[in-house]
Formats: C-alpha cells, sequence, structure tokens
C-alpha cells in the first residue's frame, strides 16, 4: 500500500470515529480513582480513546484518575482501566472492548485519565487517539503518541518524544531531548541540553537551546534559533532558516531555500534547487549547490562555493574566496584576500579585492576594480575591464575587448591579448616598459613617447623611459591603445 492511500486512510479512521453529542440522553459516564506507593522501578501508561494528563508530586504516591464516557451503557461498561503495582513499578492500562462493537462504530466514547507520579519515577507513556500533557518529570521518561498532539513542559533528564498525526510541543527541559513526528509540527523552547529532531510532512523549530542541535525534517520548513553549540540540519522540501549559532552549521537541503546568520565557528551548506543566504560567520564558509543562487555576507573566514545555474554575490569576506558558477554571474566586494572567480554564460564583477584575482569566464564580461596583487584573467566573448591593480596583469581574451588602467607606480609585468576587439591600455607616468605592440587587420596606437627599434602600422617595439617592465601587447584583427594616466 502506498504511503498517501496509507495516510488517507488512516485520516479517514479518525474522521470516522464517533464524536460525543452533550445532548446523548443515554450518555454512560464513570469514575476511576486509585491510588499506590511508587517503590522503585517505572511508571508505565499504555493508554487509548481519550487525553492523557501526566502531573508529579513530592510524594511517593501514583494517583490515577479517569472518566469513561459512553453513548451506550452497555458498551462503556466493557472499557476498563487495569492498574497494578509491584517490584518492577506500577503498570496502567486502559483496555477497550474488543469485537463486533467497536469495529462497528456505533457508539461513541472515550477515556480521559489523569495520572499523578513522583517527579523521580521514570515514565514509559504510550496514548492513541488522544492529546498527551506532561508537565514536572525529573528524571528520565519515554512519550509515545498517536493521532493527538504532545505538550511536554517543565522537565529535567533526557527525554524521548514519539508522535504521528499530531504536534508536539516542548519548553523549559533540563536535559536533552529526542524528538521524533510524523505528519505533525514539532516546537521545542528553551532546553538546557541538546536536541534531535526528526520530523515529516511537518515544520519544526526549535529555540534557546543551550547545547547543539540535530534537525532532520522532509517536506515540512526547519527553524533554529539560539542554539548554544554546533547545529546540523538537512530537509528537503521545505525552507530552513538558522541564526544565532554558537558553534559550527552543517546545512542540507534540497528543493527548498536555505537562510543561515550569525554563526559562531564554520558553517557548509548544501543545496538543490533553492536559494542559499548567509551573513556573520565567524570561521569559513564552503557553499555546494545546484541550480541555487548564492549570496554571503559578513564572513570572517574564507569562502568557497560551487554552483550550477545560479548567480553569486558575496560581500565583506575576510579571507580568500574561490567561486565556481555554471550559468550564472558572479559578484564579489572587499574581499580580504586572494579571489578565484570561474564561469560560463555569466559575467564577473569583483571590487576591492586585497590579494590577487584569477578569474575565467566566457560568454560574460569581467570587471576588476581595486585589486591589491596580481591580475590573471582567462575570458571569450566579453569585454575585460580592470581598473587599479596593485601587480602585474595578464589577460587572455577572444572575441573581446580589453581595457587596463590605475595600474600602481611600481613595476610589474603587463601582458594582454585579445582577438576580433581591441586593447587598451593607460600607464603611469613614472614607470619604464619595454613594449612589444603587435596586431593583424588592425594598428598600433601610441600617446606615450616610445625609443622604437622597430615600428609599422601593426607592429610597435621599443622602450618607454628606461625600460625594464615587461609590456607585451597581441591582438588579431582588431586596434591595439596605449595612453598614459
Amino acid at each position: 500500500m502506498s504511503r498517501t492511500r496509507s495516510l488517507i486512510l488512516a485520516l479517514t479512521f479518525l474522521l470516522a470515529l464517533p464524536l460525543w453529542a452533550e445532548d446523548d440522553d443515554s450518555r454512560f459516564e464513570v469514575k476511576y480513582g486509585k491510588n499506590f506507593t511508587f517503590s522503585g522501578g517505572r511508571v508505565s501508561i499504555d493508554h487509548a480513546f481519550g487525553d492523557l494528563v501526566i502531573r508529579t508530586h513530592n510524594s511517593n504516591q501514583v494517583q490515577v484518575r479517569a472518566t469513561i464516557r459512553s453513548s451506550d451503557e452497555e458498551f462503556g461498561k466493557e472499557i476498563h482501566i487495569i492498574a497494578s503495582d509491584g517490584p518492577t513499578g506500577v503498570s496502567i492500562k486502559t483496555e477497550m472492548p474488543s469485537g463486533r462493537n467497536i469495529r462497528s462504530g456505533r457508539h461513541s466514547y472515550s477515556v480521559d485519565m489523569t495520572v499523578t507520579m513522583p517527579a523521580n519515577a521514570p515514565l514509559l507513556a504510550k496514548n492513541r487517539f488522544g492529546g498527551t500533557e506532561v508537565r514536572g518529570l525529573q528524571t528520565a521518561s519515554t512519550i509515545e503518541n498517536k493521532q493527538g498532539s504532545i505538550s511536554f513542559v517543565d522537565g529535567r533528564g533526557n527525554h524521548s518524544l514519539s508522535n504521528s498525526f499530531g504536534s508536539i510541543e516542548a519548553r523549559d527541559n533540563r536535559g536533552d531531548l529526542t524528538i521524533s513526528n510524523t505528519n505533525g509540527s514539532i516546537s521545542v523552547r528553551k532546553v538546557e541540553g541538546a536536541v534531535t529532531a526528526n520530523n515529516r510532512f511537518g515544520s519544526v523549530s526549535v529555540a534557546d537551546i543551550s547545547r547543539g542541535a540535530t534537525i532532520s525534517n522532509t517536506n515540512g520548513s526547519v527553524e533554529a534559533l539560539d542554539i548554544g553549540g554546533a547545529l546540523k540540519a538537512s530537509n528537503a522540501f521545505g525552507s530552513i532558516t538558522a541564526s544565532t549559532i554558537g558553534g559550527g552549521a552543517d546545512v542540507t537541503n534540497t528543493n527548498a531555500r536555505v537562510e543561515l546568520s550569525n554563526v559562531t565557528g564554520s558553517a557548509s551548506v548544501k543545496n538543490s534547487f533553492g536559494s542559499v543566504v548567509v551573513k556573520t560567520v565567524s570561521g569559513n564558509l564552503s557553499v555546494d549547490g545546484s541550480n541555487s543562487k548564492v549570496d554571503a555576507d559578513a564572513i570572517t573566514g574564507n569562502v568557497t562555493v560551487d554552483t550550477g545555474f545560479g548567480g553569486v554575490t558575496l560581500r565583506n569576506i575576510g579571507g580568500s574566496a574561490r567561486v565556481t558558477s555554471n550559468n550564472g554571474s558572479i559578484k564579489v566586494t572587499d574581499i580580504g584576500g586572494a579571489l578565484n572567480a570561474q564561469t560560463q554564460f555569466g559575467s564577473i564583477r569583483a571590487e576591492r579585492v586585497k590579494g590577487s584575482a584569477e578569474v575565467k569566464s566566457s560568454n560574460g564580461s569581467v570587471t576588476l576594480n581595486d585589486t591589491g596583487a596580481d591580475v590573471k584573467v582567462r575570458a571569450s566573448f566579453g569585454s575585460v575591464f580592470v581598473d587599479g591593480v596593485g601587480g602585474g596583469v595578464n589577460v587572455v581574451n577572444a572575441n573581446g575587448a580589453i581595457s587596463v588602467k590605475g595600474l600602481r607606480a611600481a613595476c610589474h609585468p603587463i601582458s594582454l591579448r585579445t582577438t576580433f576587439s581591441s586593447i587598451k591600455v593607460e600607464l603611469p607616468p613614472s614607470v619604464g616598459y619595454a613594449v612589444n605592440a603587435r596586431t593583424s587587420f588592425g594598428r598600433v596606437h601610441s600617446d606615450v613617447p616610445i625609443l622604437t627599434t622597430g615600428i609599422t602600422e601593426e607592429a610597435m617595439v621599443g622602450t618607454i623611459g628606461k625600460g625594464g617592465c615587461k609590456l607585451e601587447l597581441a591582438n588579431q584583427n582588431g586596434n591595439i591603445t596605449i595612453e598614459s594616466e
């Protein structure tokens, strides 16, 4: 049977359960009450078809109170609560009628139960077709529910909560929480410990966790806020939003957006068919995307981005940046180290790079402004513009223009090559160059005085000033122009 069909059948069964009618003259109701002395072991509860409320006190007594209701008296009398105590603890079980009556669905019925137990007693509680509310447990417990919500409040110790077809809400626990759900939301708040949460077909939201959080989900959003330790989160077909992470962050998603901010430590993000936005990371950042647009700002360490069919924007990077994109543009600003960028079918634009810049582009323009060290460009079918360089310049282009200016007043080699377009370079006035400029089906022109050793319309060889720095310009089917700043 498929998952979808199973889900429909389960929901249909829930809706088919008869509801209690307040004006039913044949209403049957009976109260149940019993006390036990807890002398060790654990408290075990197996309940069904009604709400289960668990409270704690400082006594060693286990108090069981329940109300049994039915639209039919004979049917109601067949509902029993079996409770006992012994060396292994206290056991409480709700027994429902079996056979034709319960299968026929001719009666409405419910059993609402409240258990008050010692706060330091271990608990195993199960419930079906009803909500479960737990408050004040001070030691380890396991809470299992089906077709109803779970509320867990004011606990201490490590606890496990699981549910299906209902929400889980947990808050104010001093210890670790392990939570599993299907077809319902998970909400966790104020945990002095670590949280592990797994879900399907429902949202997951965790906040104010003193230690780390591990979250896995599908078909629902994930939110993680104020995590004191590391975060590991994975999702599919739902967004991931995480902020204020006290350790590193490891995030994986598919088919939805990722937003990550304020990470104390390094961050790693993998995504496909969804955008990635990262802000303020104290360590390094690694992004592996497929068909994902990437935007990162205020990263203290190094940044590595590899994506396909998506643009990349980087700002305020403290270390080096390495970016690879297919079919997307790259824009970077304020890079504290070196830049290595490569794209196809997209432009590259970089401003204020303190280190060197090595970029490759095809079918898109390249613009580099204010680079602190050497520049190396490989491009085709797009223009290359370089303005402000603290080192040497090496540009190889095809079917695109080259323009270089803003060279620092120091001796650095310059090599520019292109085809089917123009080359233009502006030289600082106080630097000498050894010039070798050649073209075909074009002309070479210099506004700067050159002591030539050979000159034609298509070639110029000689020195500017005292020479020394290499200036090589090569073109095919285009002009070469040398100017002074």
